[in-house]
């Protein structure tokens, strides 16, 4: 099943992406999700998830975040827009404008299919749309003021904290183990991930490092548990970066 939210309001479309999400994980809590970004594109995404499902759940939701960001990404995923259709998995594309063959395909192929404009006069989202992955190279960066700032933005967007949560440990995890390594190769992440994630460890011990992971683990847990609030733990952790 193929969902495809898009247009030059991004604001609304993930809104709307974001509350499809909420709704398919609250009524399949066994279910897989996974998250793709340009940043962590390849094809194997689509293709891994198409037929496969989990040991221990029966579906994957593949949530597709404006990956035609990366160019390979705007190039191959035409071609993945019929299978994703027929699949039992459940797929969700967010983008902002299409191209038109990608639009055509989706048209073709989408199970929903939603376009949204940006009212006259309004300020779209483009590069600055809030989101947890330009909080995560804040964070990278150990930019506290830019974090918390682009926190509140996303938390505004629709972002939920343990969205969040897991793609802040996601960078944190690559840092971590770029710090250690010779080689992209070697730390197990594309060259783009480890160049940056590399640039960005050099601002942090390993220590610290370890104290960032065991805090978001700890967060994520405790707010399952009902301990405490994840927004605010969480907007607690990053003024301390």
């Amino acid at each position: 099943m193929l969902y495809a939210y898009h247009g030059s309001d991004i604001a609304s479309s993930l809104k709307k992406a974001r509350a499809l999400i909420d709704s398919l994980r609250a009524k399949r809590p066994d279910a897989t999700f996974i998250e793709v970004t340009a940043d962590r594109w390849s094809p194997s995404a689509i293709e891994e998830n198409i037929g496969g499902q989990g040991l221990f759940s029966s579906k994957y939701v593949v949530f597709l975040n404006r990956v035609t960001e990366n160019a390979d990404a705007d190039e191959r995923l035409p071609g993945f827009m019929e299978v994703m259709g027929e699949s039992d998995n459940i797929f969700i594309l967010l983008e902002g404008k299409l191209g038109a063959s990608l639009k055509k395909e989706v048209e073709a192929h989408a199970d929903k299919a939603v376009e949204t404009e940006a009212r006259s006069g309004a300020r779209a989202f483009g590069s600055e749309e809030p989101n947890a992955f330009a909080l995560a190279d804040a964070v990278g960066s150990r930019d506290a003021a830019k974090a918390w700032a682009l926190y509140r933005q996303a938390i505004d967007a629709g972002i939920g904290s343990e969205n969040i949560i897991g793609t802040l440990f996601w960078q944190a995890k690559s840092m971590a183990v770029a710090a250690r390594a010779k080689s992209a190769a070697e730390a197990g992440l594309s060259p783009f991930v480890y160049s940056k994630a590399k640039r960005f460890a050099s601002r942090y011990s390993q220590e610290e490092l370890g104290r960032l992971l065991s805090e978001l683990v700890s967060i994520y847990h405790d707010s399952h548990r009902g301990a405490r609030d994840a927004e605010l733990s969480l907007e607690a952790a990053l003024l301390k970066l």
